[in-house]
């Protein structure tokens, strides 16, 4: 791969502190079936935590939109980040050669989101939306290629509404989607047993997808300008996390995907697609996963900055967001 090339592919690191390079020296299908299910189990508890990002204000309750003077609604936008377990999705990245230049072992997954909030209508209720969207526009070159997609929303139910102090419930759904792809340029040789197969000029991509109902529980306390809060919250999600390849395939030595077949089932493997055209392999998780959140607001007459820290207790991770918003 040329330095132009890698150079584009470093600004990776801006994000998730990884580059690719082409593909590792001859992996064999059992490494790279094994890394997907690694890549998978644990995505699968780390995307419910980042797609929690967003939607969480200081105040526990805003307050009615009708009857109401003011009205209460705000708008706003936030951004994030949560980290996941690296050494568990290396397998995978080393098949196909995305290195890490550091000596780390967490990724960041970043978040953002434009949301909006409003409060409930004659009964003590208010309800939030987020949207985050960035398209695959290659703005890293035509050869390298990041998207994202996180939509959620959640209605929180008033249980305490003191001058001071506010506590509510509630529950949402959360719709996270995202990918990375490269164009590797050269052909690569996967091998299964005694056979191998080539991947001419392959485009490879690690995708990723989470669908989660979330659960929450939040106390807040308005002091002056500052509104310190603190919550807790239960997702129960599918998730799904992979790769594809794009590429025209040949077998060698005898080999066919008969042979393919053979192989994964010897070992044990399952969940890989294969044509000519190219290969993939994604798999599901399901489960549940808690996290508890918390920080403060400054109030500054019609505005708010949140400053929020997040912690994941099903793998020991955690996260971070900045808010700004217009609220009443």
């Amino acid at each position: 791969m040329t330095k132009r090339l890698k150079a584009r592919f470093l600004v990776i690191l801006l994000i998730f502190g990884i580059s690719i390079s082409g593909f590792a020296d001859t992996p064999t299908l059992k490494q790279v079936q094994n890394g997907v299910d690694n890549f998978s189990s644990t995505l699968a508890k780390s995307l419910p935590f980042n797609s929690s990002l967003g939607l969480n204000w200081s105040d526990a309750y805003i307050g009615k939109l009708f009857p109401s003077l003011p009205p209460h609604f705000g708008i706003g936008g936030t951004f994030g980040i949560t980290t996941m377990e690296l050494p568990a999705i290396e397998k995978l990245m080393e098949c196909f050669d995305f290195t890490v230049p550091f000596d780390i072992n967490k990724m960041i997954l970043p978040a953002y989101t434009a949301e909006a909030r409003l409060g409930g209508i004659i009964l003590p209720f208010d309800f939030g939306f987020k949207f985050g969207y960035l398209p695959s526009l290659g703005i890293w070159g035509k050869n390298m290629d990041f998207d994202y997609l996180l939509v959620g929303g959640d209605i929180r139910y008033k249980l305490i509404d003191l001058k001071l102090f506010k506590l509510s419930a509630g529950v949402g759904f959360n719709y996270l989607r995202g990918s990375i792809s490269g164009k590797v340029g050269n052909d690569h040789e996967i091998e299964y047993g005694i056979y191998s197969m080539t991947l001419h000029s392959p485009e490879v991509k690690l995708e990723w997808e989470s669908k989660a109902v979330d659960f929450k529980a939040q106390a807040s306390l308005h002091l002056f300008i500052i509104t310190p809060y603190i919550g807790i919250g239960a997702s129960y999600a599918k998730s799904s996390a992979g790769y594809s390849i794009n590429a025209k395939i040949d077998h060698n030595s005898g080999g066919g995907k008969q042979e393919v077949q053979d192989y994964l089932k010897a070992n044990g493997l399952s969940g890989l697609s294969i044509s000519g055209a190219g290969m993939s392999s994604i798999m599901d998780n399901k489960g549940f996963s808690v996290r508890t959140f918390g920080g403060l607001s400054l109030n500054l007459a019609l505005f708010r900055i949140d400053v929020t820290a997040l912690y994941n207790f099903n793998d020991q991770n955690y996260g971070a967001s900045l808010g700004f918003r217009f609220q009443l």
